[in-house]
C-alpha cells in the first residue's frame, strides 16, 4: 500500500485544496487577468512586485494593507471573478471520480481552499457534487491572514466536523498546502500536478507525494 494509500485507510477526514485538485480555477478566465482587474481598484502608486504580479492573491495581500475598504472593495471583486471563472474551469482528471469514491466508503471530504467559498460552492453544485463534500472551508472575507499557508481554514474544517488533527489528512498541489498542514498539526499529501514540484515538494517534507489524483481512489 502507498503512502498516500495508508494515510486515507487511517484517516476519515480529507481536507482537499480546491484550485488544481479538484479543477483549474483559472484554466479559461486566466489568473493574470484577474489580477489585472483587481489592480483597477488600487489607489496611487502600486509597488513594482504588485504591479507585475500574475497572482491575484498577490494584489488582495497588498490591498489588505491600504485598509478595510479597498481590502473588502478588491476581494469582492476577486469573489465575482472566481464566480465567473469556475463555469468553464477545466475539472482535474480523476477528482471527480475520486469524490464519489471516498464519499462511497464513508470518508468525510472538506474543500479547504483560499478560493472564494461562492465560487467553490458554484462549481460543485454545477457538477452535481455538493453531496459528495461534507463541508466547504473556504476564503469567506479579505483578511489574507486567515489564507493558507496560516492554518486558519484547516483549524475551521476541523471545528466544523468536530475532528481533530489526528483525524485528517490535507491533500493539496503547493507548499502552502504543506506548510498550512503542518502547522494544524495534521499530515499533507502534495499533489505534483506540474513537471518540477515532487522535487520542491520533496524539501517541504510532505506524509505522501502523488502525481495523480486518482492514486487516492481507495485500493
Amino acid at each position: 500500500m502507498s503512502p498516500a494509500a495508508e494515510l486515507l485507510a487511517q484517516r476519515r477526514t480529507v481536507l482537499l485544496d480546491f484550485d488544481g485538485p479538484v479543477c483549474a480555477v483559472f484554466g479559461v478566465i486566466t489568473d493574470e487577468a484577474v489580477a489585472d482587474k483587481l489592480r483597477t481598484l488600487l489607489p496611487g502608486d502600486i509597488p513594482a512586485d504588485v504591479a507585475t504580479a500574475r497572482d491575484p492573491f498577490r494584489v488582495l495581500r497588498y490591498a489588505a494593507t491600504l485598509g478595510v475598504d479597498i481590502a473588502a472593495e478588491v476581494e469582492a471583486e476577486f469573489h465575482h471573478e472566481e464566480y465567473r471563472a469556475v463555469s468553464d474551469a477545466p475539472p482535474t482528471t480523476g477528482a471527480f471520480e475520486v469524490l464519489r469514491a471516498l464519499d462511497a466508503i464513508g470518508h468525510w471530504v472538506v474543500i479547504v481552499s483560499n478560493n472564494s467559498k461562492g465560487a467553490v460552492r458554484r462549481f460543485l453544485h454545477l457538477h452535481g457534487l455538493a453531496s459528495t463534500v461534507a463541508a466547504i472551508s473556504a476564503r469567506s472575507d479579505a483578511d489574507p491572514d486567515h489564507l493558507k499557508p496560516a492554518p486558519y481554514l484547516l483549524l475551521q474544517a476541523m471545528r466544523q466536523l468536530s475532528v481533530t488533527a489526528d483525524e485528517c489528512v490535507m491533500v493539496g498541489d503547493s507548499v502552502s498546502d504543506i506548510e498550512a498542514a503542518h502547522a494544524a498539526a495534521t499530515p499533507a499529501i502534495a499533489y505534483a500536478n506540474k513537471p518540477g514540484k515532487r522535487e520542491r515538494f520533496q524539501s517541504h517534507s510532505p506524509e505522501a507525494i502523488i502525481d495523480t489524483m486518482t492514486e487516492l481512489l481507495p485500493q
